[in-house]
């Protein structure tokens, strides 16, 4: 099946990075800012939210034959996002959100820099630069959740809230926090088909991801962070 590309370590390491240095998991950490954070999270997310079903939908109509792992992956994600908008949703009720008021808040800059390179590489670009965006977005995904799912269960835990409530609203970080495994094996094989040259380089689709949700989460400049081990090689 071969290896992971030599710039993952990497990514990750600069995700973990963000979500050590970011105000949102210092305030996740703080309880008397978790409902507040909470509120704020959800505004500032949901404009890229509602758009990315759409964004790996036109990644996959460009996908050429021989991408079967790409294609299958981009399906399984795309089917997923469907479901995971009202998971998503579901968080607005636990915080006193209201969809429609959300909807009607204008976005905020971080956000919307991120929604346009979102669009940018997985409807203008080509199809390899789509594929490293979304890969970039996963694992954003993923350790957000894993970051602050801790937080949210202390926080959001019954008696002081209702129990179905909490049980429909934390249900996308909780599905996000966890292992899929054939997801990851779709996710191996499609990053071997499309690898070329970045060696240890992060490829500049997945930079511009990673940095556009580096600003969302409002992190301090990363001239301050000491490179990785991997990075130093």
């Amino acid at each position: 099946m071969g290896s992971l590309p030599g710039w993952m370590p990497i990514l990750l390491d600069r995700i973990n990075w963000g979500c050590t240095t970011s105000p949102w998991f210092v305030d996740l950490a703080d309880e008397k800012k978790v409902y507040e954070r909470g509120q704020r999270i959800l505004i500032d997310l949901w404009p890229y939210i509602r758009e990315l079903p759409r964004n790996i939908s036109a990644v996959k109509q460009h996908l050429p034959e021989r991408m079967e792992a790409a294609r299958n992956l981009l399906t399984q994600l795309s089917d997923d996002e469907r479901k995971y908008q009202q998971l998503f949703r579901n968080q607005f009720t636990m915080v006193d959100l209201v969809v429609e008021e959300v909807e009607a808040l204008p976005v905020q800059e971080s956000t919307q820099i991120l929604c346009n390179a979102m669009a940018e590489m997985c409807q203008r670009r080509t199809c390899v630069e789509g594929i490293h965006a979304i890969v970039a977005a996963e694992f954003v995904a993923t350790m957000y959740c894993r970051a602050s799912l801790p937080s949210y269960e202390k926080y959001f835990s019954p008696p002081r809230f209702d129990a179905r409530i909490v049980e429909e609203g934390l249900a996308w970080v909780r599905l996000h926090a966890k292992t899929h495994t054939r997801h990851a094996i779709w996710m191996k094989r499609m990053l071997c088909d499309v690898e070329d040259s970045c060696g240890n380089e992060i490829p500049e689709a997945a930079e511009e991801i990673l940095t556009a949700f580096m600003r969302v989460w409002q992190c301090p400049s990363e001239e301050s962070r000491l490179p990785s081990p991997v990075e130093a090689r």
